[in-house]
């Protein structure tokens, strides 16, 4: 049986280990990815955030992809319940989908490319960013985001917000990638 803290001792571990500028790479046993899936089930479902993104930090320090949480990261995008919140899950899907995804051959979903495609109409233009990102790393696939792409550019914010000028920087190096 699991004990009830290894998640806790994990989660710390790894938060010494960073602090003492140190590398992370976690291995999961079968038992913690179960119980890492449940807190995030109950995180959503009580709308933690702090406990989520440990969950979320753990993963993007996991030496593995794992498809054990796919649904989750689905779940957690398309109802983010933060700018925050929804910037780490994209972060630590870029190891655990788009990363597997590509390793395997596997065409990104179209569930994923309808979240980014709603994610990157954002107010929030760090939420944008990250999105453009996102997108970025899904190659050439973007491409089916090219529209909403276009319109995600803030002439007028990218003077005074840094985010709004990273978006504007992201949209014209996508343009131009796809162009040639």
């Amino acid at each position: 049986m699991l004990q009830a803290n290894e998640f806790d001792k994990t989660y710390n571990k790894l938060l010494d280990t960073l602090h003492k500028g140190g590398r992370a790479h976690l291995e999961f046993s079968d038992q913690l990815l179960s119980e890492m899936a449940q807190r995030w089930h109950e995180c959503l479902k009580n709308k933690n955030s702090e406990q989520l993104n440990a969950i979320l930090c753990m993963l993007e320090h996991a030496r593995h992809p794992s498809n054990y949480f796919d649904d989750l990261f689905f779940l957690t995008l398309e109802n983010p319940q933060s700018s925050e919140q929804c910037i780490f899950t994209l972060a630590a899907s870029w190891k655990h989908l788009i990363a597997r995804w590509s390793r395997e051959g596997t065409r990104i979903p179209m569930r994923y490319i309808e979240i980014l495609r709603t994610l990157v109409q954002s107010p929030n233009m760090e939420v944008r960013e990250w999105t453009l990102r996102t997108i970025d790393q899904i190659g050439p696939q973007g491409k089916l985001l090219i529209n909403e792409i276009v319109l995600a550019k803030n002439f007028w914010r990218g003077l005074i917000n840094p985010h709004a000028k990273a978006v504007n920087q992201l949209v014209a190096m996508l343009e131009n990638r796809w162009a040639k």
